[in-house]
């Protein structure tokens, strides 16, 4: 058997006192965080008669098998406000064209105003699914870059995509892009079989 040792009484006094301190730290910290969280966060509000864009998410591509990764969100509308339910949904007074999606929405999708005026679209997109979701294609490849993550080369293309008219312009895998999309390699190939 161990030799059993008694905790003397000051070590444990000391570790008590230590983690009384951790507490008050970790208490600052929280405060801290919290009143810079606070100076920038404001409760959005709508009142009945509103008019108000309803954010869409564009995401890269059309493929099922691709990890959804989202663009700039484009703004639909403006749609009025025809009743608040609750405290963050809103009942909006949709078109035509979405008269088929359910017309309460949470706050989260709402914008009053936009500051990029390009990114609002006055009619709903013909390919919007039930998730206010529309796929981005690619029209071009701009670059090429080799990058080491995790100990692995990983080769990255810069991919040019367009949504109404709308470009932007993200590094994508390379092997990702070729399985999406391989009319945009079909050059890389011809000239490997050449040389």
């Amino acid at each position: 058997m161990g030799e059993r040792r008694e905790i003397e009484p000051a070590m444990v006094q000391e570790t008590v006192e230590q983690v009384e301190m951790l507490k008050v730290w970790l208490k600052e910290a929280h405060d801290r965080q919290k009143s810079y969280g606070d100076k920038r966060r404001k409760d959005l509000e709508f009142q009945v008669g509103d008019l108000v864009y309803l954010k869409m998410r564009t995401f890269q591509g059309g493929s099922k098998t691709r990890k959804l990764k989202k663009l700039k969100p484009r703004y639909m509308g403006p749609y009025s406000v025809l009743e608040r339910i609750g405290a963050v949904a809103y009942r909006l007074d949709l078109s035509e064209e979405l008269s088929d999606f359910h017309d309460v929405f949470h706050v989260s999708v709402l914008r009053k105003v936009v500051r990029e005026p390009k990114l609002i679209l006055l009619q709903p997109p013909s390919d919007l699914d039930r998730n206010l979701r529309a796929p981005c294609q690619p029209i071009e490849i701009l670059d090429r870059q080799v990058k080491a993550h995790d100990g692995t080369m990983t080769t990255l293309v810069k991919v040019r995509w367009e949504r109404d008219g709308i470009h932007e312009e993200t590094w994508e895998p390379e092997t990702q892009m070729r399985s999406d999309y391989p009319k945009f390699f079909r050059d890389d190939i011809r000239q490997s079989v050449v040389t």
